[in-house]
């Protein structure tokens, strides 16, 4: 009897797996498929083993880990597009995902052909394309260029553009693998505006980044996938603090610590102009904090242009110089 699963879950794996064959030379391919079980010219490479993990419908999923850890190759079999070697996916309604950049764009087409074929591709209708098509072009800011072939545009503006076809094909899950570090803090600063909405509208979000400071800021769980297995999930701030301690060593974290400010990112919209601690509570003296006492944080920015909505983000180091929160300088 096949396990029941609750009706909230979008996203089942169990015990899952990935192995590849991995031959020295060409010519042992030919010989293993001669011989098949017989001999074994390939040794074995996993690059996933034993993942279990349920993920609820309208929940927001970070996946961090080193490159090579298996991250994509996970998101590829949730897609569909991999087949595991052992274990089982189930999800539960449309599945859309921002795997690799540009990928499913047809390079010598416009961006508005690719808009068409690619809208098609996530299920949508010629009418439901034509009425998304303004919002579309809108958002990814592309402009004048919606009619110049992909292969004219900036890194930047592919993933916009494919960003937004996506997202308005209203999936029922949809997967991020780093697209959001393609564009600038700008646009990035606009897409976890967009993410938040689109959770708060229940879409389930699989989300994978480097950036642990977005992951923190916008997940509801973090997964840390090492070496292939599954070493930690729960808390974002946790799981993110102890990923960072693994892997950055202790003398460059103290480094980053001590080096000189940070000078700000020119992004054209606005700048800081003072930063202060300001104790909430009398508890400590000093520029000592207890834990559990509140702390405010004031600044002044002068903006340089009229912002709508800001998205903030604060770093902090222990008395050792090792990062603690925040997304790391």
């Amino acid at each position: 009897m096949s396990e029941i699963i609750p009706k909230d879950i979008v996203v089942h794996l169990e015990s899952l797996g990935k192995c590849y064959r991995i031959y020295k030379r060409p010519q042992d391919r030919l010989k293993q498929a001669i011989w098949r079980g017989n001999r074994r010219y390939y040794r074995e490479f996993w690059a996933l083993r034993d993942i279990s993990l349920t993920i609820s419908r309208g929940e927001t999923l970070g996946i961090i880990g080193r490159n090579g850890s298996g991250k994509s190759t996970l998101l590829q079999m949730i897609c569909g597009t991999l087949t595991p070697t052992e274990g089982s996916v189930r999800t539960v309604g449309r599945v859309a995902a921002l795997l690799e950049l540009g990928s499913g764009f047809n390079p010598e087409f416009s961006g508005r052909e690719n808009v068409a074929i690619n809208g098609k591709l996530l299920g949508l209708s010629e009418k439901e394309i034509e009425e998304k098509f303004d919002q579309i072009v809108e958002f990814s800011e592309i402009g004048q260029f919606i009619d110049q072939t992909v292969k004219t545009y900036s890194s930047g503006m592919l993933v916009r553009l494919a960003n937004e076809i996506a997202i308005h094909s209203q999936p029922d899950i949809l997967i991020v693998d780093e697209a959001l570090s393609v564009g600038d803090i700008a646009f990035q600063n606009k897409c976890i505006m967009r993410i938040k909405q689109l959770r708060d509208n229940g879409m389930t979000l699989i989300f994978v980044s480097h950036d642990l400071s977005t992951l923190q800021l916008i997940c509801d769980r973090a997964v840390w996938i090492h070496e292939g297995r599954l070493k930690e999930a729960g808390d974002p701030v946790q799981v993110s603090q102890e990923y960072y301690a693994l892997a950055t060593p202790r003398k460059q974290a103290t480094e980053q610590a001590n080096s000189v400010i940070i000078p700000q990112q020119n992004t054209g919209m606005g700048e800081f102009i003072e930063v202060d601690l300001e104790r909430a509570t009398n508890t400590g003296t000093g520029s000592e904090y207890q834990l559990g006492s509140d702390l405010s944080i004031r600044f002044i920015m002068q903006t340089l242009q009229r912002i709508e909505r800001c998205v903030f983000n604060i770093s902090v180091y222990g008395h050792d110089g090792i990062w603690m929160i925040g997304q790391p300088s």
